[in-house]
């Protein structure tokens, strides 16, 4: 029988790690949800975060989806999970002709850049259920700088220390910015009408937005190609 509860140990290596005691609040709106879910991890890497939504999945009868191309899994216990699914592929497109039902939570931990965020919040924001929430790692990079064989640091590390990186000659925005950009917010912390906002700073940022009504963001963003043509330039640095 699969124990897919998770203990103390991986709880301190979350802590302890670069998603951070900030990723504990996500165990909590796990514990939380009554079930019957869908949980959608976009950036998978070597799974952390998709074992974090698998915890409780067959008591509570949730489904998660880990959506990344480059397979690289490593936590024991994932791939082979039945209540998981793995699909191999870039998350804006998969969003595009998701299938799968509508999601409760969605992880958002991808290619760490504005055209991208924008890109996954296209799709992402109207597929989310009513209540349910966007969590986006990496929203505070203020002085951060990629390591060079940082994952998400393409073919060579970020170099700029201002909370940008750069990759074929250009300054590529942080996820930050793609959040205020979309929901047409001037702060990451804050609540309105449709959505309710909290901001933690710690382990390179973690924002937590939970949707309260349905409301048409993509209208108000005039220039998706263009957002759309620069997207394809920065994938193209990570092949």
């Amino acid at each position: 029988m699969i124990n897919d509860t998770l203990d103390q140990n991986y709880i301190n290596f979350l802590k302890n790690g670069e998603l951070g005691e900030n990723s504990l609040l996500m165990v909590d709106l796990v514990n939380q949800d009554p079930g019957n879910s869908i949980y959608v991890d976009l950036g998978v890497e070597s799974g952390k975060s998709s074992k974090l939504l698998l915890h409780r999945a067959i008591e509570k009868n949730n489904k998660v989806f880990g959506i990344d191309p480059v397979p690289a899994i490593s936590i024991p216990g994932i791939l082979d999970h039945p209540n998981y699914t793995y699909i191999a592929g870039d998350s804006v497109s998969v969003g595009s002709t998701w299938t799968h039902g509508r999601p409760k939570i969605v992880f958002v931990d991808s290619v760490h850049a504005q055209e991208q965020v924008l890109r996954e919040l296209y799709y992402w924001w109207d597929l989310l259920v009513v209540g349910g929430f966007l969590v986006f790692h990496d929203t505070n990079w203020q002085g951060y700088i990629h390591k060079f064989d940082h994952p998400c640091a393409g073919r060579g590390a970020g170099t700029s220390g201002k909370g940008y990186d750069v990759y074929a000659g250009r300054a590529w925005e942080t996820p930050d910015k793609a959040i205020k950009a979309f929901f047409h917010i001037n702060g990451l912390q804050g609540e309105n009408d449709v959505i309710k906002i909290d901001h933690f700073p710690d382990s390179l940022g973690m924002t937590y937005l939970q949707k309260k009504k349905e409301f048409n963001y993509n209208v108000l963003i005039p220039n998706w190609a263009e957002i759309e043509t620069n997207r394809q330039i920065l994938l193209a640095c990570f092949k």
